[in-house]
């Protein structure tokens, strides 16, 4: 039945490639020219960096999953997903990026998943937060639980892109904290979930507040990431 749901919606609203638009199956999320064209990179599973800088220590997660590269067709993705809607190439790299928690071994230590929330002002332009998407996947994928009420986020909007690695990291500071009648995560391992790392900076103030509130592992879980020599920027902030 939901086959053939998805079948009839496809007749009037004809599915399409989020990365190039041109049309596509209704049982398909991604043209085979695009997915031909996906760049994926050995980023390190600690800092969720290409190269590794683990030893600078700037970063609070105690691992980092990431499926893909932010460029080319995926770059184009994660933009249509992030402002309009483009669900299938957070649907396309679920799996992926589960496989990737499993081989880690994050997934088989972790009790809950959750995700850097957004502003209420940003929430209430787009109607969704996407890495609260890219989570629900992942808990639907592993049987894990998700909470989205462990942390808010505060403060004015900042468009990350024009902002320097350092001034990135101190943009961060003091805009995440509890959210009010959060639940216990003392002693827990969390799984925080995002769309894009650049300079890890967001996900790692989000584990630090979580490790605060008593968390006693953060693993991080992303969709895409800018390798350390791309990061000049073109990416919008989280808000």
């Amino acid at each position: 039945m939901s086959r053939l749901f998805d079948a009839v919606l496809d007749f009037f609203f004809p599915n399409r490639c989020p990365c190039c638009g041109s049309f596509i199956g209704w049982n398909s999320l991604i043209c085979e020219k695009c997915e031909g064209s996906f760049e994926t990179a050995d980023f390190c599973r600690k800092c969720g960096r290409k190269p590794c800088i683990c030893e600078e220590g700037d970063f609070d997660c105690d691992g980092c999953a990431v499926a893909a590269v932010y460029s080319g067709s995926v770059r184009d993705g994660v933009l249509e997903f992030k402002y309009r809607c483009g669900f299938n190439i957070a649907k396309y790299f679920a799996q992926p990026l589960c496989d990737i928690l499993d081989s880690c071994g994050f997934t088989k230590n972790a009790d809950l998943i959750t995700a850097v929330p957004m502003s209420k002002k940003r929430r209430s332009l787009t109607g969704y937060n996407q890495a609260e998407y890219i989570a629900k996947l992942i808990s639907k994928k592993t049987g894990l639980p998700k909470d989205f009420g462990l942390l808010k986020k505060a403060g004015s909007d900042i468009f990350q892109h024009d902002l320097s690695a350092e001034e990135r990291r101190n943009a961060v500071v003091g805009k995440y904290s509890p959210k009010r009648g959060h639940a216990d995560i003392a002693g827990k391992t969390v799984i925080l979930c995002d769309d894009i790392i650049t300079t890890g900076s967001t996900l790692s103030e989000c584990s630090r507040v979580l490790k605060e509130m008593g968390a006693k592992k953060v693993y991080a879980a992303v969709l895409s990431g800018t390798p350390f020599e791309n990061r000049s920027g073109d990416i919008p902030a989280k808000e």
